[in-house]
């Protein structure tokens, strides 16, 4: 029995649907308050526990052999008490849940890409971390690594660290929805034209190594997930425009001016409107700005990844789903 961590989310209720549709006797987490909209059926499947309740977590756990843990505060805006809370408390609890039941003998650590930072192209796993993590988010995500590493190492669980990049496709109410719907009926902000680059990664190939992550032999191990494709913002952009049947309707921005007023918006918002986040954010004008470039190599050659690459497949699979929702 495998147990997945936030399985309300984009990323957890598609790992729990592909595990179930490919014979694995699967659970997933979610809370009482979870939006259950992406479950709809699954919800024998389902245990309520909350990632700050050790023995909720227990209970979820019990019988199960692996723990692919997804469940994260995964947002660009926020306080360092909540993401800390989340992102390295709460996995904590989950390893020492895990820990207790005596049964798990794996777990998945769902990490991301953006902890080896930015602004090189195909960065590694075993790149040193030379420069301080500027978003809570990759901070709070590298400590939740290294306390689900050592926790799992003294008391002899396996532990595999699998770090997507940029994920996407159908399901993903966040920058998947958003940037679709924004190219359909308005207009999408282009920095620098959209020379910056990425590696994207597709659901589909994010739920395959998973699955290889759960099957290998391998006790441990970081490992960067991504579709291995490099892509600019604007070559990324055309292809929903494509898919959408529009043209594409941008506006681009100087870096520079966008840094600034991110800048000027982000420390108004701390000091007069702190619990709400701001329409644009630091994060966001970087990750447009600079290179998000990360090698998969290392999980093609000791998990045996081999991602599907097809990305106007995949955009175009995005895009019907999208559609889908807009004429219900």
């Amino acid at each position: 029995m495998v147990l997945i961590t936030g399985a309300s989310g984009f990323v957890g209720s598609s790992v729990l649907k592909y595990l179930i549709s490919r014979g694995y006797k699967a659970l997933g987490t979610v809370r009482h308050s979870s939006d259950l909209r992406r479950l709809k059926g699954f919800d024998k499947h389902l245990r309520f526990a909350d990632m700050t309740d050790l023995n909720t977590l227990m209970n979820a756990m019990s019988g199960c052999s692996a723990v692919v843990h997804c469940a994260a505060r995964s947002l660009d805006w926020g306080k360092k008490q909540d993401f800390w809370a989340v992102n390295v408390q709460g996995v904590q609890n989950i390893v020492n849940a895990a820990i207790e039941t005596k049964t798990v003998r794996k777990v998945v650590y769902i990490s991301t890409a953006n902890v080896a930072g930015f602004g090189k192209r195909n960065m590694v796993e075993s790149s040193e971390i030379s420069r301080r993590l500027l978003f809570l988010y990759s901070r709070t995500k590298l400590e939740g690594e290294r306390t689900a590493q050592t926790l799992c190492r003294k008391n002899g669980i396996a532990i595999i660290v699998l770090r997507p990049s940029a994920v996407y496709g159908p399901e993903d109410w966040k920058w998947s929805y958003e940037m679709i719907d924004r190219i359909a009926h308005s207009y999408w902000p282009l920095i620098n034209s959209g020379q910056a680059i990425f590696t994207p990664v597709y659901i589909e190939n994010l739920n395959q190594a998973i699955v290889l992550a759960l099957k290998s032999t391998v006790s441990g191990g970081i490992f960067n997930i991504t579709d291995d494709i490099t892509v600019s913002w604007r070559e990324f952009c055309d292809k929903i425009a494509n898919h959408l049947g529009v043209p594409l309707n941008y506006r681009n921005f100087p870096s520079i001016v966008a840094l600034i007023v991110a800048t000027l918006i982000g420390s108004f918002q701390k000091i007069f409107k702190p619990n709400k986040p701001p329409d644009i954010t630091l994060y966001r004008v970087l990750r447009s700005t600079k290179d998000f470039h990360y090698s998969c190599e290392h999980a093609k050659n000791m998990l045996g990844y081999k991602p599907n690459s097809d990305i106007d497949s995949h955009i175009k699979k995005t895009v019907k789903w999208y559609l889908i929702v807009m004429d219900q």
